[in-house]
């Protein structure tokens, strides 16, 4: 299932804004100082039930600190609660985690007597639990949240300008070869052969802390991001998740038939792809302007 993205930018500078140092951070998170560094420098990510405390640290929620595109299964739900496998014993009575971790497997599910206890433990309604147990075993169920308590964050497709920037970024880049904002700034300005982005205007819009509806800013960003323009004006959050799962396909089905494997496609096949879609998408919205 999908793992939270840890944004390891966002986790540092708020440290640094609130004037945190990273041993405090160490002794919050319960690991060294040299793994907070690790953390920090995008070599290494904290495991999945340390991010509700690294959330907590620095002042977010884990929803922006780490979002994650996607249904939790169980293993996820655990994750949330900054649980490991072996603290779940405590709450079903058990001398041990094997019935947690059989289920987190898909191998074998919950007795119906744990499932109360774990959901609580979890901080999660037992509906909410036992569909992400099914998802667990490869069953997909839609989210069975009620709405009022949905998330407008992240959880599924990504509705702001920063959570479209993220989502973009988690999908396009591994944690090591992801593009800072002074690399982003220089591309886009590049491709659109002006000076419309800076390294602190692309770093604002990334965490939220400044908005724009600049077509020409926007579009630099689309073209720093090798992504149609449309991916950022849409209004609706599923277009939004529907048009970079379009140009990911696409890219895998043109490295495929390339043979090029894992090979990263150049800026031509990604210009060509995001215009295609871009070109498809203003079709499919009505008809063109005249002139």
């Amino acid at each position: 299932m999908p793992e939270r993205v840890f944004d390891a930018e966002r986790f540092y500078a708020e440290r640094r804004r609130k004037g945190l140092k990273q041993p405090a951070a160490g002794e919050f998170l319960g690991v060294s100082v040299n793994q907070v560094s690790r953390y920090e420098r995008r070599l290494q990510d904290p495991p999945p039930e340390k991010l509700p405390a690294a959330a907590e640290f620095v002042g977010l929620p884990l929803d922006e600190l780490a979002p994650r595109y996607g249904l939790p299964d169980l293993r996820d739900l655990r994750c949330d609660a900054g649980l490991q496998q072996r603290d779940t014993s405590r709450f079903i009575g058990t001398k041990s985690a094997v019935s947690v971790g059989a289920a987190e497997k898909g191998m074998r599910r919950l007795r119906p007597d744990f499932v109360a206890p774990l959901a609580n433990a979890y901080g999660v309604s037992v509906e909410e639990l036992e569909a992400a147990q099914e998802r667990s075993f490869g069953n997909p169920v839609p989210d069975v949240r009620q709405e009022a308590s949905r998330p407008a964050g992240p959880q599924g497709a990504p509705r702001t300008l920063a959570e479209k920037i993220t989502y973009l970024l988690d999908q396009t880049y591994t944690a090591g070869s992801r593009p800072t904002d002074a690399e982003l700034s220089r591309k886009g300005n590049a491709k659109v052969g002006g000076i419309l982005l800076s390294e602190d205007l692309v770093r604002e819009l990334r965490t939220g802390e400044t908005e724009t509806g600049d077509p020409d800013v926007l579009g630099a960003l689309a073209a720093a991001l090798d992504a149609p323009p449309v991916f950022f004006t849409s209004e609706n959050p599923e277009d939004a998740a529907r048009i970079v799962a379009g140009i990911r396909t696409v890219a895998l089905g043109v490295m495929a038939a390339r043979g090029a494997g894992e090979k990263p496609l150049n800026e031509e096949w990604l210009d060509f792809i995001a215009k295609s879609i871009d070109d498809i998408i203003g079709e499919q919205g009505g008809p063109a302007e005249g002139p």
